[in-house]
């Protein structure tokens, strides 16, 4: 291992690189070594000990007991052996790569998987040798308490990931995939996935927003900084406008003629005209109304909150952020990590208070969060020119030079309450947006079709049938973005990946790397990672399950694909469920169905299907399973293959593959006539 990769983490004043237990001596650490110190740095434990006391990090008396020493009636216990290989997992949590921060974290996920190794201590086994045992498997899902039974999974796969420096696997991917299979009853019901239709069209309406104000950025900024101006002469000083109440001074908008102390420029709609933005306000937020003078100046305002809003459900559809974090999000979010195999991808940071509360956690998103950031930090960096002239608002040299993305209106026109700065304003639910902004979206867009209910009924079965119904309008909520995103970013063959990034330009394939295979070093939002690995299993069994359906066929004929299912339902062919239960098969979703090989391909089946549909002579690959059902989705990639064969030079390889990979798609097309016929 290698040492310098080690380093505690904890925010603690304790804990620098000068203090002995920074890093363990070896791997794993010494028993007789002091993984605890107190505040004057003297060892309060060895790693042998089965307490640790994390007084000192924690501030409040906390210990971690791993279970093999003198116990309590009905306490948790575990022998010698596991109770080493339980500490081991410990030492990582703190060391690790993904180490943690506080103490209460470190104690929260011994708890989580503690139960783990008390069954493997009754069964008399090592829980290095638990994914031999599916019983055993069986006996652990019904011991983890149902409301942490995910984070259970989630820090089970990070155990995974880390298996070559551990030196053991507790449960590899068939043994987690058995084990969430085996999911207890706990969410009475479950958040709803949006139909790929209604998803994929409000996403689009976010985006022509925001392409709007970046087309007519300056010419808003140059309006909202002249109705500043209007309202500072008036009043004597920008600071008098803004806390002078109303009717002590005369405000600018109005229809009255100038006098030598007093400039009135008529109603805010002739300003407008000047700037050229009426048509860009009227178009999102509707026409003005016949009230002349200060009234229609707040149009501008609302269109400005609209804007925020819309960058923040932008970044909420891509990112998978709580609707709370996105409001601790400040200018400078975006963060841009070089992957050598992926290139640039960009990172949102801020901070989470849920599960490990982290002031600088990481969300991956795609590269089109720029747009929504560059429109919501120039609305930002607008108001706070008004805010920060304010002296009763707490606004620091940070909050200055770095505002929120989201504020209040600071403006002086605004009836808005200012509250202090560091006072994130109220959550609003998307359903609230979308009502107090009409036009943001076509409620005929979002009637629910007999197709559309379809989708979400087979990703989310306890739908709400009163409320979820065929021309019924989808009602969105927040939390409905977090549950998309991760079942998008799964691939699970109704929303596909390459169609997904034609239309929105989502790099969901290296948010899935940061995700799913702890590609990054970097501290990802926990609670995030939990959701998308929680999807992840699901949508795994979920899609077995389907293979038996008949739009499900193999390029070498129907005996190939029986002898398949054969294969996924050792004993019981009708039944395949029954064979995820027993964590038997895996597969993984490709571009154009499922494969079936259990051996890491070089050919992926995602960025080509050449050598999956057999290439030029070839019948097929016989750990396919063509999925008759995505021809839409093909379509999509068809029109990407096109658009590359009318740029690139006819004599390079790439064409060459590119017709390859034309033909394939014929080779598609025909399984799918076939079946059809």
């Amino acid at each position: 291992m290698k040492f310098d990769l080690l380093g505690l983490q904890i925010d603690s004043p304790y804990v620098h690189p000068q203090v002995e237990n920074f890093r363990p001596p070896s791997w794993p650490p010494p028993p007789d070594w002091a993984p605890i110190l107190d505040a004057e740095g003297n060892p309060v434990c060895r790693y042998s000990d089965s307490i640790w006391p994390l007084d000192v990090w924690a501030g409040k008396p906390l210990k971690l007991n791993f279970g093999d020493g003198k116990t309590r009636k009905g306490s948790t216990q575990i022998d010698p052996a596991n109770a080493n290989i339980l500490r081991q997992c410990v030492a990582w949590f703190m060391y690790g790569t993904r180490g943690c921060r506080t103490a209460a974290s470190l104690d929260d996920k011994l708890t989580t998987i503690k139960p783990l190794f008390a069954v493997c201590s009754r069964e008399r086994i090592l829980a290095s040798d638990l994914m031999r045992f599916d019983a055993v498997i069986d006996q652990v899902a019904a011991q983890l308490p149902p409301s942490s039974f995910y984070k259970a999974v989630s820090i089970l796969h990070d155990l995974l990931n880390a298996r070559d420096y551990l030196g053991f696997c507790l449960l590899n991917q068939d043994g987690l995939a058995r084990l969430a299979k085996l999911r207890p009853d706990h969410e009475k019901e479950q958040t709803s996935y949006i139909p790929p239709r209604i998803w994929v069209y409000q996403l689009k309406r976010l985006r022509e927003c925001l392409l709007d104000y970046a087309q007519y950025q300056e010419r808003v900024e140059d309006c909202f900084r002249f109705c500043v101006s209007a309202y500072a002469r008036n009043a004597g000083s920008l600071n008098a406008a803004l806390t002078l109440r109303d009717g002590e001074y005369e405000t600018p908008f109005r229809n009255k003629k100038t006098t030598r102390s007093v400039t009135y420029h008529g109603p805010f709609k002739l300003t407008a005209d000047r700037f050229g933005i009426t048509e860009l306000l009227e178009r999102w937020t509707g026409p003005f109304s016949g009230d002349a003078g200060e009234k229609q100046i707040r149009k501008l305002s609302q269109y400005l909150d609209l804007v925020s809003k819309v960058g923040l459900a932008y970044l909420l559809n891509f990112s998978l952020m709580r609707v709370s974090e996105g409001f601790s999000l400040r200018s400078d979010c975006l963060l841009i990590e070089h992957d050598q195999k992926f290139g640039d991808i960009p990172m949102l940071v801020g901070e989470t208070t849920k599960t490990d509360p982290d002031a600088h956690a990481r969300w991956p998103v795609s590269k089109s969060a720029q747009l929504a950031i560059d429109a919501m930090k120039h609305i930002a960096a607008l108001r706070m020119f008004c805010a920060r002239e304010r002296g009763s608002l707490g606004i620091t040299e940070k909050d200055e030079n770095n505002p929120y993305l989201v504020s209040y209106q600071y403006e002086p026109w605004s009836n808005s309450k200012h509250k202090p700065y560091g006072t994130r304003p109220a959550e609003w639910s998307y359903k609230n947006v979308l009502s107090s902004f009409p036009l943001l979206l076509d409620s005929a867009q979002l009637t629910i079709t007999a197709e559309d209910l379809r989708i979400a009924r087979l990703i989310t079965p306890t739908l709400d049938q009163e409320i979820f119904k065929i021309g019924a309008v989808w009602p969105f909520a927040w939390h409905q973005l977090r549950r998309t995103g991760a079942v998008n970013m799964q691939n699970s063959g109704l929303v596909d990946d390459s169609s997904l990034q034609l239309q929105l330009k989502h790099h969901s394939r290296a948010m899935t790397l940061y995700y799913g295979r702890n590609h990054s070093r970097l501290a990802l939002n926990e609670e995030t990672r939990t959701l998308y690995l929680k999807t992840m299993y699901q949508e795994q069994a979920r899609a077995l399950s389907a293979v038996s359906a008949p739009h499900f066929v193999s390029p070498l004929g129907e005996a190939r694909k029986a002898a398949i299912v054969n294969l996924i339902s050792a004993k019981d062919a009708t039944a395949l469920i029954k064979s995820i239960k027993r964590g038997e098969v895996s597969a993984r979703s490709i571009r154009t169905g499922f494969c079936f090989n259990a051996r890491p391909c070089p050919y992926g089946g995602i960025d080509s299907i050449t050598h999956c549909l057999g290439g030029e002579d070839g019948k097929g690959c016989p750990d396919l399973l063509l999925d008759v059902s995505r021809a839409g989705d093909i379509t999509w990639y068809e029109k990407a293959v096109d658009a590359q064969l009318a740029v690139v030079h006819r004599d390079s390889p790439r064409f060459r593959a590119l017709q390859s990979e034309k033909h394939s798609i014929e080779k598609y097309y025909a399984h799918v006539q076939a079946k059809n016929c």
